[in-house]
């Protein structure tokens, strides 16, 4: 027998529950085709694949699956026909193309009324789909228990280490039971999937050709790569050596948060109990990124700290330590931190031409045809009440500009650029609109909008390392 079929043999256990989607018979009947939109990692096309397994049990076809990531590639997915029922799994900002939203995180923006959905606050959305939603179980249980250490990063629990996670090979091993294997194959798998998702047609292929398991995505995955001439998973794994030497050689031994403004981008300190890093370094060539290696290399570290280029700040808890968290990093940091600053950016107006700009920018960049950009469905959905300069006496104003953002940006003219500068909501409310986080990690976004973007980062960020420093896991 196949060592991966000795895995897949494994006994199936599983949760059954009665629920479903809501009107899930009646959009059955309006729509006999369906289009998945899912978030690109390991939870996002396992519930793709578990949604699609669905919907085609619920009498719908499912005809293509398109990946989705938070920012501007929000609003480059592709727009569907009138009769395709478009379905969002595994993401928290709402879209006002979708019938049906699954999610599972602490809470969701953007999610237009009439819209059929699934939220329910599990370790993955996976679990959700498999085993609520549907009305028997899609997905294996230990396919699910290792998902969701996965997607919460719940490794110390099982005894993980970075190297388990890192790891690009599957070989299997003797010495260990068939569980354990079955373990490291999902989380090679993960790996795996992390290193190939921005390969172009990868994450559609496999979410449309596999089965629900673990085992069919590793399959799909490695057939996958070998066909189209990915990088091996040999060569994933020394690579990751590579980039794991380029971030020690990095390393700041007598970093404070005064230096975070001269630091360059992969340098690192720990300061107290925080790791502070700044990007992730280089990753291209013969270094493979994995976001774990700053903990192989600070250990003894409870917390880290990342500003990212792109407008970014992200503060998350060691997940490899064996010690609790007592603090819920989502309130300190938005209740503790941004109060700091928020005189400053409600001060600071970002315009409407602005925001649609940044994030219609790929879309241009890429030449992406057909893509559905931000729209003032969007634009209300997301900032609502906050928005200023609408008000006028007459009805001629506000639909003028609907009509005009919903246009592609680089078809506007400079007239209609001018115009929709007349529209803005408050920094402060556009930041938070896309921040947020629970106990374990929380992400400052949107910084980007600023006028002054490196200054704000560098700012929140030395008040971040400040309050963190004496923080432990108890």
């Amino acid at each position: 027998m196949d060592i991966l079929e000795r895995i897949g043999n494994i006994e199936k256990e599983s949760i059954l529950q009665e629920s479903g989607i809501q009107n899930m018979k009646s959009l059955a009947k309006q729509y006999k085709k369906a289009k998945i939109f899912f978030h690109k990692d390991l939870d996002g096309v396992t519930s793709a694949v578990a949604m699609r397994k669905y919907l085609e049990d619920s009498g719908v076809k499912v005809i293509d699956a398109e990946p989705i990531q938070y920012g501007g590639e929000e609003y480059t997915v592709k727009k569907t026909k009138p009769d395709v029922m478009n379905v969002l799994v595994d993401f928290a900002h709402g879209k006002p193309i979708m019938q049906i939203h699954t999610d599972h995180h602490d809470g969701q923006v953007g999610v237009e009324t009439g819209t059929s959905t699934a939220f329910v606050a599990t370790p993955s959305n996976v679990q959700n789909i498999s085993q609520i939603t549907s009305p028997s179980p899609i997905f294996p249980q230990r396919d699910i228990d290792i998902i969701s250490t996965v997607d919460t990063a719940d490794f110390a629990k099982h005894g993980l280490t970075p190297d388990d996670i890192m790891r690009a090979t599957f070989v299997y091993d003797k010495s260990l039971d068939v569980k354990k294997n079955h373990q490291m194959m999902g989380l090679v798998c993960n790996k795996l999937i992390l290193s190939y998702k921005n390969k172009p047609e990868f994450l559609s292929k496999l979410v449309m050709q596999s089965k629900p398991s673990l085992m069919s995505l590793f399959n799909v995955t490695v057939s996958l790569a070998k066909k189209d001439g990915y990088k091996s998973p040999e060569d994933i794994e020394a690579h990751g050596e590579n980039y794991k030497q380029q971030r020690a050689d990095k390393k700041m031994d007598d970093g404070v948060p005064a230096d975070i403004p001269r630091m360059k981008m992969g340098q690192s300190f720990m300061y107290g109990t925080t790791i502070f890093q700044k990007g992730g370094g280089f990753m291209g060539g013969k270094n493979q990124y994995d976001r774990y290696t700053i903990f192989s290399q600070w250990p003894d570290a409870d917390f880290l700290i990342t500003q990212w280029p792109m407008g970014l700040v992200q503060v998350a808890g060691n997940p490899f330590s064996k010690l609790n968290n007592p603090y819920h990093l989502g309130d300190l940091v938005m209740k503790k931190v941004m109060p700091k600053f928020k005189a400053k950016l409600s001060a600071e107006e970002i315009t409407l031409d602005r925001i649609k700009y940044e994030f219609e920018r790929d879309i241009a960049k890429k030449n992406i045809q057909g893509a559905v950009g931000f729209n003032w469905s969007d634009f209300v959905a997301l900032y609502g009440k906050k928005i200023k300069g609408l008000q006028s006496k007459s009805d001629w104003w506000p639909n003028m500009i609907q009509d005009i953002s919903n246009k592609p940006y680089s078809k506007l003219s400079k007239k209609q650029k001018d115009l929709m500068r007349k529209i803005s909501v408050p920094a402060w409310d556009v930041i938070m609109a896309g921040s947020g986080g629970h106990k374990s990690i929380t992400n400052m976004s949107g910084l980007n909008f600023l006028k002054d973007t490196k200054g704000m980062m560098n700012d929140i960020s030395i008040e971040i390392a400040k309050m963190m420093k004496d923080k432990q896991l108890k």
